[in-house]
C-alpha cells in the first residue's frame, strides 16, 4: 500500500473525505498506538510502513520510553486532542479507519503481534476496524 492509498483506505473507512483530516488523524492514532506498544514492536510496526508514514509513526518518539497503558477510552481521548476533532465519536471512527487501514499495510503476522499488546477493550476496537471495501464484500 502506498501512503497516498493509505491516506483514501482511512477517508473511505471513515466516511471524512478531507484529506487533511485522514492525515492529522493517522498521525494521532499512529502516535497513540506506538506509544501503547513496546518499542520492539513498534519497531516492528513501522518497518512495514510506506517511508512517509515510517516518518509520521516516528514524530515526537523518545528513546527508552516505556509503553504508556490506555484503555480505549483514554486512546480515544488522546486520538481527539491531538487530531483536533470535534467529539470522542469522531475520535472513536477515525481511530476505527485508521486501524483498519494499518490492519490491511502490515502483515498477518505482525496484525497479531499488535494486537496481543492491547487491552481487551482495545483489542476489540482492533478487531471491528476493518476497510470500507470489505464491510461492503461482507454486507
Amino acid at each position: 500500500m502506498t501512503t497516498p492509498s493509505f491516506y483514501r483506505t482511512v477517508m473511505e473507512t471513515s466516511g471524512d473525505e478531507r484529506r487533511e483530516m485522514a492525515k492529522r488523524a493517522t498521525a494521532a492514532v499512529f502516535h497513540a498506538l506506538r506509544d501503547r506498544l513496546t518499542v520492539e514492536e513498534a519497531d516492528q510496526a513501522a518497518a512495514q510502513l510506506p517511508i512517509e508514514l515510517k516518518e509520521v509513526w516516528a514524530e515526537g518518539d523518545r528513546p527508552g520510553r516505556r509503553p504508556v497503558k490506555m484503555d480505549r477510552e483514554e486512546f480515544c481521548a488522546r486520538v481527539k486532542q491531538e487530531a483536533g476533532l470535534a467529539s470522542k465519536r469522531e475520535a472513536r471512527w477515525m481511530t476505527l479507519a485508521v486501524f483498519a487501514a494499518l490492519k490491511e499495510q502490515l502483515s498477518p503476522g505482525e496484525a497479531e503481534d499488535v494486537f496481543a499488546q492491547l487491552p481487551k477493550d482495545l483489542k476489540e476496537m482492533w478487531a471491528e476496524a476493518q476497510p470500507e471495501a470489505a464491510r461492503r464484500r461482507t454486507a
